[in-house]
């Protein structure tokens, strides 16, 4: 089974609140940390560390984030130790700091949302345990004639992405070796996570994962 990666917002119970929203900077709106080939540093300006104001007690406890306004892989570091015991896999990793909610009106501007010159280094007041996972190859594996949309092969579908529910059905061709535990597929708009990376996340405890399976 193959698994798209959400995070789990079941603990959210209000419209339009996150676990952590970015403190804006110029070309954030483009700073995905997405696609393996785009260094999103150089690309779009973004910063050596990328700053979020959040819930402190939501972000001690989960290992994925819900974010806003870009919904980028914000995970623990200890995710991605669990992952690379899977199996090794070329990524990048992009850290970030999460401050406390309480300090919004302090580290970000009130109308742009970007970064005041306020410093914060109480360590109670912030947490550095989270990264932007990127991927840095990807897997030209998707069957395009077997893989179905509104039933008719993607090959003849006329689309050119597919989202987690685009397909009806979902045929990735395994490379050599298997598949790595986290990997990229260029026509599918979303990470895809194996079996074997499900398990071993769930065997290690890890909190705010919502697993999509995907065929």
């Amino acid at each position: 089974m193959i698994y798209a990666l959400s995070a789990d917002t079941s603990h959210i119970e209000e419209e339009d609140v996150y676990d952590a929203e970015l403190i804006r900077f110029d070309g954030y709106e483009d700073a995905t940390f997405f696609h393996p080939n785009i260094d999103y540093h150089q690309a779009c300006g973004a910063p050596e560390v990328i700053e979020f104001v959040g819930n402190l007690e939501s972000a001690a406890r989960l290992d994925h984030l819900f974010t806003a306004p870009l919904d980028v892989l914000l995970v623990s570091k200890k995710m991605v130790r669990v992952l690379e015991s899977v199996r090794p896999f070329r990524y990048r990793l992009t850290p970030a700091t999460i401050y406390s909610k309480k300090l919004d009106h302090l580290v970000r501007e009130r109308v742009s949302k970007r970064r005041t010159w306020h410093q914060v280094r109480e360590p109670a007041l912030r947490n550095d345990e989270f990264v932007i996972l990127q991927l840095l190859e990807q897997l030209d594996c998707l069957d395009r004639d077997r893989t179905l949309v509104e039933g008719v092969p993607f090959s003849q579908s006329g689309k050119e992405y597919l989202s987690t529910e685009g397909a009806q059905h979902l045929e990735l061709r395994t490379p050599e070796g298997g598949f790595p535990p986290v990997f990229f597929v260029p026509e599918l708009l979303f990470y895809c996570f194996t079996e074997e990376a499900k398990q071993a996340c769930d065997k290690a405890g890890l909190k705010g994962l919502w697993w999509r399976p995907q065929r």
